[in-house]
């Protein structure tokens, strides 16, 4: 069985992908006026941290996929861990069938909580410059 809860977001327990870090702006500008929180799925001994709805996508996306993609990146003239892609700092037992599965099931439990409303600071930011008319 899974489990899924929020924390708030502290950066020297919850560290945040590169890729990710925009969402955290608001955040860094006034930590304690603009709470941020933290999606935490704990599943088959490993706990993901998400920090928008669309990492959550990615993530079961490609859980889903049976078939993973090359881990084979041209780094030029840097190390092998400074582009790692965070599909490939994952544990390997993670997609052995049984655990994937599980692993699917709790991330997709997770996504519907998220779409959900019931963890509201997961949304995306609206972009700036586009407006909705109703």
């Amino acid at each position: 069985m899974a489990r899924i809860w929020t924390e708030a977001y502290r950066p020297e327990k919850h560290s945040a992908p590169a890729e990710y870090a925009g969402s955290l702006d608001d955040h860094f500008r006034a930590p304690t006026l603009l709470p941020k929180d933290v999606l935490l799925v704990s599943v088959a001994s490993f706990t993901f941290r998400f920090f928008t709805t669309q990492q959550l996508r990615e993530c079961l996306a490609y859980f889903n996929s049976k078939t993973q993609p090359s881990s084979r990146v041209a780094i030029g003239a840097a190390d092998h861990w400074e582009v790692q892609r965070w599909f490939e700092q994952l544990p390997m037992y993670l997609l052995e069938e049984p655990k994937r599965r599980k692993v699917i099931t709790a991330l997709t439990e997770a996504l519907k909580l998220a779409e959900r409303g019931d963890f509201p600071d997961l949304a995306e930011k609206p972009q700036i410059g586009k407006c909705r008319i109703t």
